[in-house]
């Protein structure tokens, strides 16, 4: 029945703009603005107060019963919830159910109250706001995880239409084989706004600037996955373009948005959110652990999103910004998305490896083994034998020689079974 209901644009609206809720939070969200530190926490202590009052009355915070602090809680992972998740929400209230993307392979089913669902959306209108757009009113093309067709047919539509101002784009079907009819339904459709996961983004400016015809539209919103540096700027020199990053998460704990470079800030009161110690004993890394404010139906306390927050230099008061008071530079990733080698140490940042290569418009690297990196390259009009040779030389860079490498040149880049082609995945077996 939900899928049904997707696809009628104004039953679609009317969950995720139910005028019960989506009004009075927005005007929550733009009466937070000018508050004090101390109003933040003094508002972030009430609601804190009640998801805690929700969470006593279920099994999985037994071991936390009679507690009223937050620091009194565990910090809650997706492996000691993935199995038990009726133990931390109810299911006999109404609500939509849903799961995480299953990056992992390991998809994590989640329940969300009709409140938590609108207050998404609300959240969601209320950055985009900032950058001009009303996502209300405006024609939205969506280039992400959405299923249109099946990835075997490659014949034209690669698309289909949910309603008169909303374009549904198939990831899976993007290719230099099929550009030519993204570029023209695009350019006939004129979209305000582009949807898109970032790969999908990247993808999208790298055949547009390499084979035309020019696109344009005002602007791009990212989310799900990590955005790559200089992809902002790229999208502004292709598409004129301003680009927004919006991170979230199925569990709905926490919430940012960057509209420049390096600038993201936590969205107050959308959950509250902890930035715990460094990662892996790297200063300036913080783990992003969050407690939903608004989910009746599962309101999860101190969950542990895995995700690495990058912060400033200095002593920042972490404080602050998770009141969002304060920017941090950005998303680092998941803790797990680095090599991992088999005498236990780890090679970070294999995004940058592309930087300065020529003849690529994607490369992502598979783990499979310990000593073993397979890389998919999409290649561009550009590409030549020396682009793989640049690329192997700036792998060993990082890695060292051990490390086996095995190129695949493909017309498409590797998706996951959610849509999503993230620059690195391990297949390494998970205990």
């Amino acid at each position: 029945m939900r899928e049904i209901l997707k696809r009628v644009p104004f039953a679609e609206d009317l969950i995720r703009r139910n005028p019960l809720y989506y009004a009075r939070f927005r005007r929550l969200l733009d009466d937070a603005v000018p508050m004090a530190e101390a109003e933040r926490k003094a508002l972030q202590g009430k609601l804190l107060a009640r998801s805690i009052s929700w969470a006593a009355g279920l099994r999985g915070y037994e071991a936390s019963a009679g507690s009223s602090k937050l620091a009194e809680f565990p910090i809650l992972t997706k492996d000691q919830l993935q199995g038990r998740t009726a133990d931390f929400s109810y299911q006999g209230l109404t609500g939509v159910r849903a799961s995480t993307g299953g990056s992992s392979g390991r998809p994590l089913r989640l329940l969300r109250s009709p409140r938590s669902v609108v207050i998404e959306q609300a959240t969601i209108d209320w950055i985009a706001a900032k950058a001009g757009v009303d996502l209300v009113r405006c024609r939205v093309a969506v280039l992400r995880g959405d299923v249109v067709k099946d990835p075997n047919d490659q014949t034209a539509p690669f698309w289909r239409y949910s309603g008169p101002r909303r374009l549904v784009l198939s990831s899976n079907h993007l290719n230099p084989a099929n550009y030519a009819q993204f570029a023209a339904e695009l350019a006939a459709f004129r979209p305000d706004v582009l949807l898109a996961y970032p790969s999908s983004l990247e993808l999208l400016t790298n055949l547009t600037d390499d084979r035309g015809p020019p696109l344009k539209f005002p602007l791009v919103i990212t989310s799900s996955e990590m955005l790559r540096p200089g992809l902002r700027q790229r999208a502004r020199s292709v598409f004129g373009a301003e680009l927004l990053d919006h991170y979230g998460m199925a569990e709905r704990v926490s919430a940012a948005y960057s509209l420049e470079d390096g600038v993201y800030w936590l969205i107050f009161p959308y959950g509250a959110t902890e930035l715990i110690g460094d990662c892996e004993g790297k200063d300036g890394k913080a783990r992003i652990v969050g407690s939903a404010l608004w989910n009746r139906a599962q309101p999860l306390i101190r969950y542990d999103t895995g995700d690495i927050a990058l912060l400033p230099a200095g002593n920042p008061n972490l404080e602050r910004i998770t009141l969002g008071l304060d920017p941090f530079l950005g998303i680092e990733g998941r803790a797990s998305d680095v090599l991992q080698l088999a005498d236990g140490a780890r090679v970070y940042a294999l995004g940058q490896v592309t930087r300065g290569v020529r003849g690529v418009a994607t490369v992502q690297f598979l783990q499979q083994a310990h000593d073993f990196v397979q890389i998919i390259v999409v290649p561009s009009t550009q590409y030549t034998r020396e682009t793989l040779d640049a690329i192997s030389y700036n792998f060993y860079q990082k890695a060292p020689n051990s490390v086996r490498i095995q190129f695949e040149v493909r017309d498409a880049p590797y998706r996951l079974p959610n849509g999503k082609a993230p620059v690195f995945v391990s297949n390494l077996i998970r205990m």
